[in-house]
């Protein structure tokens, strides 16, 4: 099933997000276009990847 591979990469961006920012301060954030466009990056491929969990699935788990 295709779902596992998508939440897969749902996580899998998740946690490289976290991983960018986890030292950083707000500030240092705020000043690095760098980290920005990565966490950016991210974020688009878990939107990409919840966009195309099934129907089916998305109904057995509201609660995600």
């Amino acid at each position: 099933m295709r779902d596992d591979a998508y939440l897969l990469d749902m996580l899998n961006a998740a946690r490289r997000a976290k991983n960018f920012v986890a030292s950083m301060s707000q500030e240092e954030f705020i000043a690095s276009e760098l980290h920005q466009s990565a966490l950016v990056k991210q974020l688009e491929i878990i939107g990409e990847a919840a966009r195309r969990v099934s129907d089916a699935f998305q109904t057995a788990h509201p609660e995600i």
